[in-house]
């Protein structure tokens, strides 16, 4: 009886101090962030968009490299630092044709012949699913006001993450997909969604010009992708069997940061584009 005691009194002290180091790292990324998108120009703002990137998608090579997967991380990690700057200029359909050139030339190799397919795919893939994604920042960056549409991205998304992880925490007892994540519930799913909602229409204090219609429409959207977008990289976490994707305390790696806003941040840009009309400027 006094072991059980002893153990479930360790449990919660492991959860207390994981919280506290969650919430001091959370508070210098946030520190970070926020002079980023408020205070620095636009060229240091693409730097730390490339540093996120990269550091993101090695963290992704990393991970498939311990399901035995051979991944060339130098080229991949080369034309993954190219992608972004296509914002500056017309060529990411050239980068990626070379990129996925390049990938073949490699594997022409007759000792990699074996492993080509998965190889080149699982490579390719990290470059779309990380830098291409995430470099969706810089491209609302330079959109009108694009300075409050970042903020809102990441308000919203990271509000909702925030939402979900102390209600499914509290009093979260019904599993989500238990066989991908086994800790996230249906109760912090709700609780992401309605705070995403919520931080969306609050948006409205530094977006005076965009309608209640839009704002619900957008929070509602990024509530759902956003939640898809941490399922998504729990699911390549699970079939790995890593836990997290790097050792920030309290936060996982990079990529853990970045997970949901990596569909978030390119479904904003369109709509923002498509629906509300905004133009580049550069």
């Amino acid at each position: 009886m006094l072991s059980k005691h002893i153990r479930k009194e360790s449990a919660v002290l492991d959860e207390q101090t994981s919280l506290n180091k969650r919430i001091i790292f959370s508070l210098v990324l946030i520190l970070l962030v926020g002079y980023t998108v408020f205070y620095s120009p636009n060229w240091f703002f693409f730097l730390v968009v490339e540093a996120f990137s990269l550091i993101g998608l090695y963290e992704f090579y990393e991970i498939a490299e311990k399901k035995g997967i051979f991944i060339n991380k130098f080229l991949g990690l080369i034309f993954g630092a190219m992608l972004p700057f296509s914002i500056y200029f017309q060529g990411e359909s050239v980068i990626i044709l070379v990129t996925i050139l390049c990938l073949f030339i490699f594997n022409f190799h007759r000792s990699l012949k074996a492993n080509s397919l998965i190889s080149t795919a699982v490579t390719v893939f990290g470059i779309f699913y990380i830098p291409f994604l995430f470099s969706f920042f810089s491209k609302i960056k330079h959109l009108q006001d694009g300075t409050a549409w970042v903020a809102y991205v990441l308000l919203v998304t990271k509000l909702g993450d925030t939402g979900a992880y102390f209600v499914g925490t509290k009093i979260g007892k019904h599993l989500l997909i238990p066989h991908i994540s086994p800790k996230k519930t249906i109760e912090g799913s709700v609780a992401n969604f309605l705070t995403c909602v919520a931080a969306s229409l609050a948006s409205k204090l530094f977006l005076p010009n965009v309608s209640w219609v839009h704002l619900v429409i957008l929070g509602a959207i990024l509530g759902i992708l956003s939640q898809f977008g941490d399922l998504a990289e729990s699911l390549i976490k699970r079939d790995a069997g890593v836990k997290d994707s790097g050792n920030i305390p309290g936060l996982g790696g990079v990529l853990d940061v970045m997970d949901s806003v990596l569909f978030t941040a390119p479904f904003t840009h369109y709509y923002l584009t498509a629906f509300l009309g905004l133009k580049t400027i550069l």
